[in-house]
């Protein structure tokens, strides 16, 4: 048998990485001294210390590892967790690729185009749940000014200070029946103590775990492209539009009385995903 160190030597790891895997029951010494509390391994054990890294080395948990190394696992368990972290792969291996691919789209645009006009960058990301008080209707945009005069004022009844300085959003909902007018809702965030009202009921943005935003310079009165752009690119890249829930679009800052600095966030999701994890379900039935 070999002491704890003698085996981590032979084994090239840590002895604290041994008494780790010990507590964990991935592997255990073969007998622990029970005067002294000294561990030793056996050189068959090295075989077993050999498949823990080698599962580690393929991005397994070190939960899931003790499955693996479960001598009673099914093999069609065992199958199904090898597929699953293939697609997990395969999802970071596509997610770096679009990626590569958007540098490599910089890297022409700095080569070739150094005069063109700055890039609008499209940054995935998730969004946490969010309290607001909204109202929402059937109208122009032009109404929108009027319609956050009347929020501002609400907040600063309830106690908001600094109201008109918030950043707002505005929801384009699907509305089929509308022909000259929009289905739009205006929201401001509001703390867990504000008081709800009849007329401005507060609701609750749902959290979503995927979301294409792209952020802009908007001009009030002016049509912004932003919304198109982001759309184009969601459409060329492996991403699919949720179409149960509405476009927003987050107003951040005001930098002079002409500008403001605007995120247009749309909900989506990964094709490529999607297909993955019904491939490996599928598998596991």
């Amino acid at each position: 048998m070999f002491k704890i160190r003698e085996f981590a030597q032979l084994g090239q790891i840590s002895v604290k990485t041994l008494r780790y895997y010990d507590q964990l029951g991935l592997l255990k010494p073969a007998h622990t001294d029970p005067g002294s509390g000294y561990r030793y391994y056996t050189a068959e054990q090295l075989l077993d210390l050999n498949r823990v890294l080698a599962y580690k080395e393929l991005g397994f948990t070190l939960e899931q590892i003790a499955d693996l190394l479960d001598e009673h696992l099914p093999c069609d368990q065992l199958r199904g967790m090898f597929r699953l972290k293939q697609a997990q792969i395969e999802g970071v291996i596509a997610e770096e690729q679009e990626r590569l691919a958007r540098i490599e789209g910089r890297l022409r645009q700095i080569e070739y185009q150094q005069d063109a006009p700055p890039v609008l960058d499209v940054v995935i990301k998730s969004m946490a749940p969010q309290r607001v008080v909204s109202q929402r209707l059937e109208a122009s945009v032009s109404v929108i000014p009027a319609v956050r005069s009347r929020l501002e004022d609400h907040l600063l009844q309830g106690g908001v200070r600094n109201a008109a300085a918030l950043p707002y959003w505005v929801l384009w909902h699907t509305c089929e029946q509308c022909d000259e007018t929009i289905d739009l809702e205006i929201a401001y965030p509001v703390p867990d103590d504000f008081e709800t009202d009849p007329l401005y009921p507060i609701s609750y943005f749902v959290g979503m775990e995927t979301v294409a935003t792209l952020r802009h310079v908007c001009r009030p009165g002016r049509f912004c492209q932003a919304s198109a752009t982001l759309a184009a690119w969601i459409a060329t890249h492996d991403y699919q539009l949720i179409g149960d829930q509405p476009w927003r679009e987050q107003f951040l800052t005001t930098t002079d009385t002409n500008t403001t600095i605007a995120e247009v966030q749309i909900p989506v999701h990964r094709r490529s995903t999607l297909g993955d994890t019904r491939r490996v379900l599928r598998s596991l039935r």
